[in-house]
């Protein structure tokens, strides 16, 4: 699949994108944080959505692979794949695999002018991580709560329904904060196939590197998610009625969701702060290696 095009090949869509970009690199002193953090939230969503819209893209397609593993895998390899089990799991696996891919790791190089235009700008860089997250968030989280909520009518479970609901609509963010670390150590342009074709001779940065890092999100962000939710099913083992393969009460899931929620909070703040923090230090070797595109 090819990605996305890059400079040098604009049409009026990515013209409208740059012309975001420049309003994006207004002195942070000239606007309120909420009014920077709106003005990001519509450049990255006519991003996400502008042609070939990789971002949509890949959750759409990360939603019918995981839905069709659940229902039609074989057992043993549904095991394999999910460690949560049962009618309500299923909108919360579904979210952490519609988040799994490189819309949710590689935060940086997709979008080289707007992050260029912020290096200098500490709340600047909160802001771009904090509205791509709220994008990728917007494509996922509600279809899953929809989904939960259906669920959980059917099923006659409301109470738990709501809860994951909730599971739904905060814990991503956990992931994502630290799920960025990947793109912002580890970025690579959106160099169309063809092109890499051409510079295969640059075989370590063109192909390897490139291949590694667009397969990893697929197991990097799940176990993101698992080691979020590891506490929360360390105590259910421990301390439901029926144990984690049985049916929790409202309580025990309360406090479950409750210990998640707290992890994932402190996740999207620790991992922004890193993000922010390794991107300002190393200003002089992002700036080089997004100004090239053919850097890899």
């Amino acid at each position: 699949m090819n990605d996305p095009p890059r400079r040098g090949r604009l049409g009026v869509s990515a013209l409208k994108l740059e012309d975001e970009t420049r309003k994006l690199a207004a002195p942070h002193g000239a606007i309120g944080l909420h009014r920077r953090f709106a003005q990001a939230f519509r450049h990255e969503l006519r991003r996400s959505f502008t042609w070939p819209a990789w971002d949509p893209l890949c959750v759409v397609g990360n939603a019918i692979l995981m839905a069709s593993c659940w229902l039609f895998a074989p057992k043993a390899l549904q095991d394999w794949l999910f460690t949560l089990h049962g009618d309500l799991a299923f909108p919360m696996v579904l979210a952490i695999w519609m988040y799994s891919d490189v819309p949710a790791t590689n935060v940086i190089a997709n979008d080289p002018d707007a992050v260029l235009s912020r290096l200098d700008d500490r709340p600047g860089l909160y802001v771009l991580l904090g509205a791509k997250n709220a994008v990728l968030w917007l494509l996922v989280s509600p279809v899953c709560m929809a989904v939960a909520l259906g669920v959980g009518w059917a099923t006659d479970n409301l109470e738990n329904t709501l809860l994951t609901m909730v599971w739904i609509a905060v814990v991503p963010f956990g992931v994502l904060g630290i799920a960025a670390w990947l793109g912002v150590f580890f970025p690579y342009h959106p160099i169309p196939v063809k092109v890499r074709w051409e510079h295969r001779r640059q075989w370590w940065r063109m192909g390897v590197r490139w291949g590694l890092l667009m397969v990893t999100p697929y197991g990097y962000v799940p176990a993101l998610a698992t080691v979020l939710v590891l506490p929360s099913m360390t105590l259910w083992r421990f301390t439901a009625a029926h144990g984690i393969g049985g049916r929790l009460s409202s309580r025990e899931f309360l406090v479950g969701v409750l210990v998640t929620i707290v992890l994932a909070v402190a996740g999207w703040v620790l991992g922004h702060w890193v993000a922010v923090g390794y991107l300002q230090r190393r200003h002089s070797r992002i700036e080089a290696f997004l100004n090239d595109p053919l850097a890899g």
